[in-house]
């Protein structure tokens, strides 16, 4: 079984994605892991992806998760004007993996389903 939390970073496919994104970061890795949150109903590793960019935007802006890596804030500390250009679809990427997708249903299964809800939403504040 794999790594799952309620965090942002807690879960393989985020942790992945993370660690791709750190080796070789690129506003068109965040622009890609966004657009996996557009479906109707996102499925759960491109729901955990999305987070994990909207994560970049709120470092870019400014508000970072202090449990991102260092690489990755300094680098995202330093394009405030490409973080800006995505906050709105950050929002909406984590709005709609809130309310609508397979890992939020995943979460509706498990004990700490309000403490992701509160994750997401601290992430959402930040944005």
């Amino acid at each position: 079984m794999g790594a799952w939390g309620h965090l942002f970073d807690e879960n393989d496919d985020a942790a992945d994605w993370l660690a791709e994104f750190e080796d070789s970061p690129s506003w068109s890795l965040v622009d890609d892991a966004l657009e996996g949150a557009d479906a109707d109903h996102v499925e759960a590793p491109e729901a955990a992806n999305a987070l994990a960019a909207a994560e970049v935007v709120a470092a870019g802006l400014g508000k970072a998760s202090p449990r991102l890596e260092s690489a990755v804030l300094e680098w995202a500390a330093t394009g405030a004007t490409e973080a800006a250009a995505r906050r709105q679809r950050a929002i909406a990427a984590v709005t709609a993996i809130r309310d609508d997708s397979e890992l939020r249903d995943l979460w509706q299964e498990a004990d700490e389903y309000a403490d992701w809800q509160a994750s997401v939403n601290e992430t959402l504040s930040r944005l």
